[in-house]
């Protein structure tokens, strides 16, 4: 008998426990339990859109930090350290390593919920973070008009904590076009007005200093050498009211698109895989955000960091995907 809605079934990835979720019409996504990392996504059968790991190494060992589900904070914290709530705090160097912190360390388990993968954890309170965190990912898959086809990752966090946590969410993919070889060829618009600007560290500047202003979109027609890394925000919507990255195969006109809700998600990350341990320059990070890097020691991000208890903050990506004309 025919289905009509996404299956979903147990299965691995080099070793460790892994979902595979695959849609009526072909398109299909590996999802490894270990901090809900999203492995591959073929939106039609052998078109690979996601550049991620490799093996179960490179997983445990978060190295590149692909697809990485990024909380309880996301990008940098200047030497580790932040105040909250008038106590002052130290983040280890291990959780520090990945950006995103903690969640690349756990496993996760599923939780029925329809058609759709949903993966909950805990995140419980450590030296330098003391707050009990629950942490929901949920993967789904579905068709679209005009050719293009859609996964969707909903990141959602919930303070368990009795007291107020200083919060911030994002996730970390790597797009590939598949009839792309790297991402020279590729064409990059982002809708923003203001450019993040950092130091060495990559952290950003002191108050307003941190922001310029930039024409909106923000295009690159032929990226060649050029390199991204860089945050972006005061996105600028569609009629829709969401904000959409978009990367193109200019000759062939294949297109893959990063919607993320400007209310949840305010800042955009784009990388271009410059010095990564493997393959560099080979695919491009278009990162939705929360707050921007540094958040927790900024007093323009106090608001948006903070999280009451029992309070949630979520975060909705979507990419899609549509092949050459």
């Amino acid at each position: 008998m025919a289905t009509f809605l996404t299956t979903i079934e147990q299965a691995d990835f080099d070793g460790m426990p892994a979902w595979r979720l695959t849609a009526p019409g072909g398109q299909s996504a590996l999802i490894a339990e270990r901090g809900a990392t999203l492995i591959s996504w073929e939106p039609a059968p052998g078109a690979s859109v996601i550049d991620g790991y490799t093996s179960a190494r490179e997983l445990t060992e978060h190295i590149g930090n692909r697809s990485l589900v990024m909380a309880p904070w996301c990008g940098r914290i200047a030497e580790g350290r932040f105040r909250f709530s008038g106590s002052d705090f130290r983040i280890s160097d291990a959780e520090q390593a990945g950006l995103g912190a903690r969640v690349w360390a756990y496993d996760f388990h599923r939780v029925p919920a329809g058609d759709a993968l949903q993966l909950e954890t805990q995140l419980p309170a450590v030296d330098g973070y003391p707050w009990d965190l629950a942490l929901t990912v949920v993967f789904s898959l579905e068709g679209g008009a005009q050719g293009f086809e859609h996964l969707s990752v909903t990141i959602s966090v919930r303070n368990v904590s009795g007291r107020a946590a200083p919060v911030s969410i994002g996730w970390h993919p790597y797009v590939a076009l598949p009839s792309m070889e790297g991402i020279s060829n590729l064409s990059v618009r982002i809708p923003a007005r203001t450019k993040v600007l950092t130091d060495s560290r990559m952290i950003p500047l002191t108050g307003d200093a941190a922001f310029a202003g930039v024409a909106a979109p923000v295009t690159v027609d032929y990226l060649g050498q050029y390199a991204f890394d860089d945050s972006f925000t005061e996105l600028v919507p569609t009629e829709d009211g969401v904000v959409v990255t978009s990367l193109t195969n200019p000759a062939r006109g294949e297109q893959v698109l990063v919607t993320q809700e400007p209310a949840e998600a305010p800042v955009v990350t784009v990388f271009t895989g410059d010095g990564l341990p493997r393959d560099p320059r080979a695919s491009i990070a278009v990162e939705p955000c929360s707050a921007m890097p540094n958040a927790f020691n900024r007093a323009d991000s106090a608001a948006r960091i903070l999280l009451g208890p029992g309070e949630v903050r979520a975060l909705t990506a979507t990419l899609s995907y549509r092949p050459s004309k």
